[in-house]
């Protein structure tokens, strides 16, 4: 809040974290739910408080989709941002369940920002309504778990080369449902199985 010339407070106006330039945008993405908007990079601030409010009057957390991809366009400045209302700087949370961006949240005022169609990507897999579970350690640690896996599959994918990692992914998956999956490893380890 700042005090004007003629002595009454008015709210300063938000400025986009990612710009720095251009002035915030109040618009509606969803029905009772305001965001403010960044002209520029289409980014999204949302408050704290009005989303809580938007959950109460949402109903029932719907069930995740992972059928849903449209393919939206994400973009993930690699930049700590400065929440546009208390300053704070902010902290990034992984997703997870399939996306790989973060999303940025102020612990002092509980907002929250977007980037361009971060939202639109919530929305399409009903994660839109997780948003306060995304900020736990027990989601934070699926997410870590799930990325770290993505990455050791690109490793594991760069040196074996894709053809030879979708077959040894065949084999292990085969190996898992066979009881005697011990004898068989042995056998495949061993340098020579029939010199006893």
């Amino acid at each position: 809040m700042q005090t004007n010339s003629i002595g009454t407070k008015e709210r300063a106006a938000l400025k986009c974290p990612v710009c720095k330039s251009p002035e915030l945008r109040a618009t509606d993405l969803e029905a009772g739910l305001t965001f403010f908007n960044c002209p520029e990079c289409r980014g999204n601030w949302l408050r704290g408080a009005q989303y809580w409010k938007w959950l109460q009057q949402h109903g029932p957390n719907l069930p995740q989709r992972s059928d849903q991809d449209s393919g939206l366009s994400l973009v993930e400045p690699d930049i700590h941002i400065d929440c546009p209302e208390c300053r704070f700087r902010m902290v990034k949370y992984l997703v997870g369940h399939g996306f790989s961006f973060t999303i940025d949240h102020c612990e002092g005022c509980k907002g929250v920002w977007l980037d361009r169609n971060e939202w639109e990507a919530l929305r399409e897999r009903n994660l839109h309504d997780d948003l306060n579970s995304m900020f736990t350690s027990f989601w934070q640690d699926a997410a870590e778990k799930e990325a770290r896996k993505k990455r050791l599959e690109r490793i594991y994918v760069s040196r074996f080369g894709p053809h030879d990692y979708a077959e040894i992914e065949r084999v292990r998956a085969w190996l898992a449902t066979r009881p005697n999956k011990q004898d068989l490893l042995a056998y495949l380890t061993d340098k020579d199985p029939f010199d006893v």
